[in-house]
Parts: structure tokens; C-alpha cells; sequence
């Protein structure tokens, strides 16, 4: 080690043993200091870099105001840029909804009439919706309802009043619109009820007067069985996720296949093609 290096470490080392010595405030105040100093450097450092490159900060020459005005504006943009965003994520999403609806529609069996949902009514009485067709497009009462659902027809609700250009659609999940419903892949039949109430969350559907010693697990889909001739067979109604038993019958809990919450566009069933 040459002679200055020596004597530079023992330098250090007897300013660090001497710092040690010094009351908590004196440590803060030399402390205080030298980061003075290392601002000061690191200010003048970036002037000179301003100088070599040519691009001063524009900052730099903002009061406190207006600083704090740009932020506010930043920050607008920002928001409105996330609004726009969001309105770019819906109408993706919506397109996808049609492309997926389009292409169940050119190849069901079901002869259908598109309809758009105009009107959404939930209270505790009834849940129903109003559609833009009517009688002009021969729409008729207890015409089912339905949305494609991947490659099925998951059902809605039927038609119970119809103008001349407006319909009201009494929905799956209301307890006065039920179902004759079955397993599938069992003989196990019931009744599928909704149940009467505000539509904030996504109900949940009870499949009744099952056998008390049906075997049935949950996932197995429900179908309706034709019976009583209001809504034809093999509509998708929905999901099972839970089987209870009782000393006389049997029900399943039913997650409905059509998403109650999010309808835009549906189709009214106006028979076989």
C-alpha cells in the first residue's frame, strides 16, 4: 500500500472513531450537512449535463401552482385515457357476444327472431324485460326466450305480453315462469323454479319433485323435457351444483346457463326450421 493510501484510510478510520463520540443531534447536523453538499454537487452535476446535451428540465422553470395545475391536468387525461379504455373493452367484449350469437343462430335448428333488450324490470314481484319486437314481427304469447350459450340454447323466459312493437319476457329465474325439466343422462324429471326478488346478484334455480334416491352430482346438466308443451325439449337450463334429499322427494340446485344480469340481445324461439 503506497504512503498516501495509509494515510488517507487512517484518516476515515479516525473520522468515523471521532463521529461515534458526538451527541445524536451533532451526528444529525453533520449528517444535515453533507447531504447539503451532496445535493449541491448533484445540482450543479445536472446543470453542466443540461448544458453538454441542450435539454434543460421544462419543469424547472414551473412555480409551485402551476406544477401542481400540471399534475391536475396529467391526471385528468388520465382518467378520461382509462374511460376510453373501458368503453374499448365493452364494445370488444359486446363483439364478441354477436360473433359468438351469429354464429349459434346460422346453425340451430331453431327458427329464431333476434330481439335487443330496451327495458329491465326487477322488484319484488316480477322479473321480466322488454324487447323491440312485437306483434309486426309475429311474436306470439309463451314464445320461449333464449341466448346462445357456446353451442346451445340456453333459455331465458317466454313471452307474456305482446305489442305492436314491444314484448315483455318473463324471466327463468322468476318462480312464476317454471319449467318441466330433466337430467341429463338420468330419467330423473322435475319442475325447475327461479325465485321471486331483486336481481342484483345471479339467482340461483331449485329443480323439484326429483326422486328421493336419485344419484346426482353435481356439473350434470339440465335440460328442459318438453313436457306440457310451453317450451320445446332440450333447452339449456342450466347446471346442477348441489343435490338435496328429503323423507318424500329430492332437488337439485340449478346454476341457470343464461346470465340474467348481462342481457343485451336475445332470441325468440318461433319454432323449427
Amino acid at each position: 500500500m503506497s504512503r498516501f493510501n495509509l494515510i488517507a484510510l487512517i484518516l476515515i478510520i479516525g473520522a468515523v472513531v471521532w463521529v461515534f463520540f458526538f451527541s445524536p443531534e451533532t451526528v444529525e447536523n453533520i449528517q444535515r450537512g453533507a447531504l447539503a453538499m451532496v445535493g449541491t454537487v448533484r445540482k450543479a452535476g445536472g446543470h453542466v449535463q443540461d448544458q453538454i446535451t441542450g435539454v434543460p428540465d421544462p419543469l424547472d422553470s414551473l412555480s409551485p401552482r402551476e406544477l401542481r395545475g400540471r399534475i391536475r391536468e396529467m391526471e385528468r387525461d388520465e382518467g378520461k385515457m382509462r374511460l376510453e379504455l373501458d368503453k374499448f373493452d365493452d364494445l370488444i367484449e359486446e363483439n364478441n357476444s354477436l360473433r359468438q350469437s351469429l354464429n349459434y343462430v346460422r346453425n340451430s335448428p331453431l327458427q329464431l327472431v333476434p330481439a335487443r333488450v330496451v327495458k329491465r324490470t326487477s322488484d319484488t314481484w316480477y322479473n321480466t324485460l322488454d324487447i323491440d319486437k312485437g306483434l309486426e314481427d309475429k311474436i306470439v304469447i309463451d314464445s320461449p326466450v333464449i341466448v346462445p350459450v357456446q353451442d346451445q340454447a340456453g333459455l331465458v323466459g317466454k313471452i307474456i305480453s305482446v305489442g305492436d312493437k314491444i314484448s315483455t319476457v318473463l324471466l327463468l329465474c322468476d318462480e312464476m315462469c317454471p319449467a318441466a325439466a330433466r337430467v341429463e343422462g338420468s330419467t330423473e324429471q322435475g319442475i325447475l323454479y327461479g325465485v321471486r326478488g331483486s336481481l342484483r346478484s345471479q339467482p340461483d334455480l331449485t329443480l323439484r319433485y326429483l326422486s328421493k334416491d336419485a344419484v346426482i352430482e353435481p356439473g350434470r346438466f339440465v335440460i328442459t323435457s318438453g313436457v306440457g308443451g310451453v317450451f320445446p325439449p332440450n333447452l339449456l337450463l342450466g347446471t346442477v351444483k348441489e343435490f338435496k334429499q328429503s323423507a318424500i322427494s329430492g332437488e337439485a340446485v340449478v346454476a341457470p346457463a343464461a346470465d340474467f344480469t348481462l342481457l343485451r340481445y336475445v332470441y325468440v324461439v318461433m319454432g323449427e326450421r
